[in-house]
């Protein structure tokens, strides 16, 4: 047991720490007077990659390569005819029937068939969550439905069924995005399982045992048929990242997942296209760490102020793509580079041991930012910088 000295010690210890680590980056702008004007020269051959902080962003509809997509749908009605006749008293005198009518009724029933044509659209259950990780992403522009309609109609995509890399860059230029994201529903698979029937079995004559390991093996035996029994339905998708520029793909990936629908040994087309789209829909978080490599918020530098030798850079992205404060970004630089060799001309992208911190000073479309680490000389109006995961660490006081 602590004693009550040493708990209160720790209390205020505690205290002091979260007091000082909770202490937001308080910035005073106006007391900055000189206005830094230094530019930073970007090479040409960098050039593509400093333009790209924003990139726009179009989903394209997926191609559906999987037996299962649209279909022909069977309904059945029945039409029931009725025909009564009435005969009066006096033609049933010989069956013994005397007065009123007696009721004679014929039923005769026809089943129609009427077929209809439908789309499960399990490429639109795909695109609509892949732009809303886009958008949560902050670090791109995506580029509208309703443009993208337009553009997908002169071009004649949409029915086409399939949209290979040559054709989304065309597409890419045509609208003017730089990334493109599309894939493939690969395959669609259903298996139904049922071992309740051996569980029980087996759960009845374990149950009888006096070994209390045995009873319990036979009660997991039963558990286990509860969990996994049922229809499972497995889909495989993969998705693609094409550079319109480059007309590369950059990235791609294959999700894969399998979900239980429940004790459904023929499920209807609507129970499976649900599952379906369900199984897809669970497997697509996964890629969110990825495309973040892609699409995280990246700005500039557009103002430099100073005092004292102490530098204060505003960026050009605030509350619209989440920045708070304490956010931290980090700083790059363009040098172009030359093969000695080859005299191939490239661009290094170098990410220096600069970061700036987020003050209180943030608007929606800009933050004012404090240097956290590094130096303070290498930074320049337009210098590149990238918003981080991670904000300004706890201080911690010394005792």
């Amino acid at each position: 047991m602590l004693n009550n000295k040493l708990k209160v010690s720790l209390l205020s210890i505690t205290t002091i720490v979260f007091f000082v680590g909770c202490g937001g980056n308080k910035l005073d702008v106006l007391s900055y007077p000189k206005n830094i004007r230094d530019k930073v020269v970007i090479p040409e051959i960098c050039m593509p990659q400093y333009k790209s902080a924003m990139p726009t962003v179009a989903v394209i509809d997926f191609t559906n390569n999987s037996t299962f997509g649209k279909a022909q749908m069977t309904d059945k009605s029945t039409n029931t005819k009725v025909h009564r006749n009435a005969v009066g008293a006096a033609g049933f005198v010989g069956l013994g029937v005397a007065g009123g009518y007696v009721s004679n009724t014929n039923r005769k029933s026809q089943t129609s068939k009427t077929n209809r044509n439908v789309d499960a659209k399990l490429s639109a259950s795909i695109t609509g969550p892949l732009e809303t990780i886009i958008v949560n992403s902050g670090g791109a522009k995506l580029f509208s439905r309703s443009d993208m309609d337009k553009i997908d109609a002169e071009l004649k995509f949409q029915d086409s069924g399939l949209i290979d890399p040559k054709s989304a860059v065309r597409f890419g230029k045509t609208s003017g995005v730089r990334f493109i994201i599309t894939g493939s529903i690969d395959n669609v698979e259903q298996s139904y399982t049922d071992n309740s029937t051996a569980a029980i079995a087996v759960s009845s004559v374990t149950s009888q045992s006096k070994d209390s390991g045995v009873r319990l093996i036979g009660a997991l035996l039963s558990m286990g048929s509860l969990v996994t029994d049922g229809m499972k339905i497995s889909t495989k998708m993969t998705v693609k990242l094409l550079d319109v520029e480059t007309g590369k793909i950059v990235f791609s990936k294959q999700l894969e997942n399998e979900i239980n629908i429940g004790k459904i040994p023929q499920p209807n087309y609507d129970q499976v296209v649900g599952g379906i789209k369900s199984a897809m829909l669970e497997s697509l978080p996964a890629l969110k760490e990825e495309l973040a490599i892609y699409f995280t918020v990246k700005g500039y530098i557009t103002k430099l102020k100073s005092k004292n030798n102490e530098t204060i850079a505003q960026i050009n992205v605030g509350k619209n793509y989440k920045v708070q404060e304490n956010q931290l970004f980090k700083v790059y630089a363009f040098e172009e580079n030359e093969d000695p060799l080859s005299g191939d001309i490239t661009c290094d992208v170098i990410e220096s041991t600069t970061k700036l911190r987020a003050s209180q000073q943030i608007s929606a479309r800009s933050t004012w930012t404090t240097v956290e680490e590094g130096s303070a000389d290498i930074l320049k109006l337009g210098q590149l910088v990238q918003k981080t995961n991670e904000k300004a660490g706890f201080a911690i006081p010394k005792f």
